[in-house]
């Protein structure tokens, strides 16, 4: 075989592969064996290892894996022989090989000289957009500007200005430059078709940062009117070499996403889209929970212990036992066994466990998207792609995201009781945005069953911040997360906000790009301007600092992005001092910044989802209770709340009722009564 190879395909294309494991004198039997079957054909032999981890210390996590994968222990599988015989079966560092094969160095000339024919790039799993239909007359570049200015005549007016018309010129450029005009084509197509089908949908995101995407109907937030940054969605920088896909999220009324993702596979062919996975790594749980079980220890200690631990890595795991949790559960950690535990449990820190399905982005390519990517069959007819969010952002394939979202689901049943009592259908973004009324609820905390002002933190800040207009709903939705609370951010911004603290900026530059905020940074668009203002960056070399600040696994880069604003602010006048205070400020909320236009997106379906309950309670409550399961609280609150709203509930009637609720109309015409549906009976 081994003659015909070199016959067919040339000596200079085969070799003869040799490992060298210390596996015994089998395995070097067999290496010899094959030297002399190389050298007696003619054919180079080369040497290379048989890796099936990549650290001496994964051979713990291999062991335990493959004890459950044959549903015995780890001393069963030993003594079957299903385990390996040593710790040589990982990735070797080159310095050990060149020592175990000195003297037959032939064999590693083989190896490099190989390895230096062999060539890859991430551009080659990276499958083709598909082609959107267009007309004849027109390339997709063409068509989407063609799309883009008769959407701006819509939504600005039959001659936009000339800021407007030159922020379109200038994203349309960009994005046909980089090769992203179908993919813009491809959501104005399925947002067209869900508003055909009377969904509600709204994109959200840095999306709504491009003019683009809003005349197209994506997004709902006008860019140009408020300022915001096109670069924190799409710029022309480079990220390892691969031009960085731009990120559409629409959100979709959630019992309606299924109609949305059936069209668009349907449009493009189901060989040709995937859905991407999420991949769930190890935590201390888990590794505590599939360890225990490899090693014979029963499953309810097991799983008793492991609760204590909540979400930890594996190595806190390991640390909690050996501080003393072991002896709580009667595991002896001091024995050679329970060290064996300890190791097998911290070798599995940082290792998949399994994956999923992303809740709504998927990939699309012009070709079966399994001869770019691998994937694997999932419920549905449908495919699962074994790339995560990261690993498409790393290849540079566009992700396209349709997400399920409650709250719209629940205003679009609402505006379906309001057109049936007034036959008037009333608009998502239509309505007041300056509503006294709306306002007046906001301010005293009444805002339970709203879209992202519901929590008890958001109405305790409400009560103290007070919102008269719909920017102030913006930075709400902002204020109360984890990056804000983090930075102590939130009491500074309430207190100058209350005017009981008086407003200041770390550099007069600054009053420009914080003022909206009272002086505090909030948004990830506000740390990019920062960077432009006072360290004179480009809007690309803004955006990849906001990207250095959201990666949370790379805390080194973060430290040097931001020693390096630090030092390019002092360069250009800045004082030591204050530009240290401004990238203490800047790190203090860097893996959790919010963007702002995301903010903007939620505003709008917060302020909708609060005048809907202040002037249309009835409505606002079927509206929730028909969209059950959301939101932060329960049936029986939602019920005592309406009728502190002067809401007449009734209790469901089997006679004339149904499985929603429903209205019925009583003396008082604007305030119809509420009928309870069948289906909040329990056991119906």
């Amino acid at each position: 075989l081994l003659g015909e190879w070199r016959e067919t395909f040339g000596a200079e294309n085969v070799a003869v592969e040799v490992q060298h494991h210390a596996a015994g004198r089998g395995e070097e039997a067999l290496a010899a064996a094959l030297i002399e079957l190389a050298e007696r054909e003619g054919v180079p032999w080369m040497v290379a290892g048989d890796a099936r981890y990549a650290l001496p210390g994964e051979r713990r996590a291999l062991d335990v894996l493959t004890a459950l994968r044959h549903e015995c222990t780890v001393d069963e599988a030993a003594l079957r022989g299903l385990l390996l015989p040593n710790d040589e079966w990982m990735l070797q560092p080159p310095e050990r090989v060149a020592e175990r094969w000195s003297g037959r160095e032939e064999g590693l000339a083989a190896t490099q000289e190989i390895a230096s024919r062999c060539e890859f790039s991430l551009a080659w799993v990276r499958p083709p957009l598909p082609a959107f239909p267009v007309p004849a007359w027109a390339s997709a570049d063409a068509w989407l500007r063609e799309r883009t200015f008769a959407g701006a005549r819509e939504r600005w007016g039959a001659t936009p200005s000339e800021a407007q018309t030159k922020q379109l010129e200038h994203e349309l450029t960009v994005i046909a430059k980089l090769g992203f005009s179908g993919f813009f084509l491809v959501m104005h197509d399925a947002v067209r078709e869900a508003r055909s089908r009377g969904i509600l949908c709204q994109g959200r995101g840095s999306a709504a940062n491009s003019a683009v995407t809003f005349c197209l109907g994506v997004t709902a937030v006008d860019p140009v009117k408020h300022g915001l940054l096109f670069e924190r969605f799409l710029s022309e920088s480079r990220v390892d070499g691969l031009t960085e896909a731009p990120d559409i999220d629409v959100d979709i009324e959630h019992d309606r996403r299924e109609e949305v993702l059936d069209y668009v596979y349907e449009r493009y062919g189901r060989a040709h889209a995937a859905i991407a996975c999420v991949v769930q790594m190890y935590s201390a749980p888990t590794a505590i929970q599939d360890c225990m079980r490899a090693y014979g220890i029963p499953a309810e200690q097991a799983f008793a212990l492991s609760k204590r631990l909540h979400y930890a890595e594996p190595s806190v795991g390991v640390e909690k036992l050996r501080e003393g949790m072991a002896k709580e559960f009667g595991l002896d950690v001091e024995s050679a066994r329970g060290k064996a535990l300890l190791a097998a449990i911290g070798a599995f820190e940082g290792l998949p466990r399994m994956r999923s399905t992303h809740p709504g982005g998927f990939a699309l390519s012009a070709a079966p998207i399994g001869e770019y990517c691998p994937v694997e069959p999932t419920t549905m007819g449908r495919t699962i792609l074994q790339y995560d969010k990261d690993d498409l952002d790393a290849v540079g394939i566009p992700k396209f995201d349709f997400l399920g979202l409650g709250a719209l689901a629940m205003t679009r049943r609402a505006f379906d009781v309001i057109e049936a009592r007034t036959g008037k259908r009333p608009e998502l973004y239509a309505l007041p945005q300056d509503d006294p009324a709306t306002y007046a609820m906001i301010s005293k905390g009444d805002t339970l069953g709203t879209f992202q002002i519901e929590s008890r933190a958001q109405i305790a800040s409400l009560v103290h911040t007070k919102p008269e207009r719909l920017y102030d709903l913006v930075v709400q939705v902002a204020l109360i997360r984890p990056g804000p609370i983090q930075a102590r951010f939130v009491n500074p911004y309430t207190e100058r906000r209350r005017g009981r603290e008086r407003v200041e900026y770390a550099h007069p530059a600054l009053e420009e790009v914080l003022a909206r905020t009272m002086g505090i940074p909030i948004f990830q668009e506000q740390a990019m301007r920062i960077s432009q203002v006072l360290a004179g960056y480009t809007a690309a070399e803004a955006d990849e600092l906001r990207r250095t600040m959201g990666n949370q696994r790379k805390q080194a880069r973060l430290v040097a992005a931001l020693t390096k604003l630090r030092d390019r602010m002092v360069e250009r006048g800045v004082e030591q001092p204050v530009a240290e205070q401004i990238v203490e400020d800047l790190q203090s909320f860097a893996n959790y910044g919010f963007p702002e236009s995301h903010a903007w997106s939620f505003a709008l379906i917060a302020y909708a989802t609060s005048y809907l309950k202040a002037h249309h309670p009835t409505e606002f409550y079927i509206g929730i209770l028909n969209a059950q399961p959301m939101g932060f609280y329960s049936v029986a609150t939602l019920v005592q709340d309406a009728r502190r709203h002067g809401v007449e509930v009734r209790l469901p009637c089997l006679a004339g009722g149904s499985a929603d609720c429903t209205h019925e109309e009583r003396g008082d015409p604007a305030r119809p009564a509420l009928r309870l549906g069948w289906r909040f009976i329990r056991g119906i």
